[in-house]
């Protein structure tokens, strides 16, 4: 008799692992599932937040010139022929330094992708340097509205702006550590 019963021992145990193999595959079977149809974690590396544009990641650009619809050079935007105002884009406004006033508005890129500048804001701070008033107008007015803009991959980086009525403007990201 002891022969035969290690047979069935043997039997009854495979038939028992049998069992709870199936069974465990049965329980671990839907957690496999859903770990597998998990939304993957978020990248650890910070990213830039939602409605970053890349005006703002420069942030700052000096003027180099404009031009009106004809082609022909705004000399007001250059004071005595030099490039004196910069550009500055932060947390969806601008200002315009280097001037005699303190020139700011609101910003924002449209559905379009073009640049929409909106309630241009100045002092009125009277300077000795008349050019350089003019030149506080002129550039405010250059800014004002909307205009498609790019960006052109050089070091620094260029910034053209082209306004529906022609008017033009060039600007170089001031990479200067401060």
């Amino acid at each position: 008799m002891p022969s035969n019963e290690t047979p069935r021992r043997h039997r009854a145990v495979a038939a028992c692992a049998g069992f709870a193999m199936k069974f465990c595959l049965a329980l671990l079977l839907p957690v496999l599932v859903a770990a597998c149809t998990a939304p993957i974690p978020a990248d650890p590396q910070p990213r830039p937040p939602a409605g970053t544009d890349a005006l703002a990641q420069v942030g700052r650009w000096d003027l180099q010139g404009a031009v009106d619809a004809q082609g022909q050079p705004i000399a007001d935007v250059l004071p005595g022929g030099r490039a004196v105002h910069a550009l500055v884009f932060a947390d969806g406004r601008l200002s315009v330094e280097g001037g005699c006033n303190h020139i700011g508005g609101r910003y924002r890129i449209d559905a379009d992708g073009r640049l929409v500048v909106l309630e241009m804001q100045s002092t009125l701070m009277a300077c000795e340097d008349e050019a350089l008033m003019r030149a506080d107008g002129a550039v405010s007015a250059l800014l004002e509205g909307s205009a498609d803009w790019t960006i052109a991959e050089s070091w620094p980086e260029q910034l053209s702006l082209r306004h529906a009525d022609g008017r033009r403007s060039h600007w170089v990201a001031d990479r200067r550590v401060r």
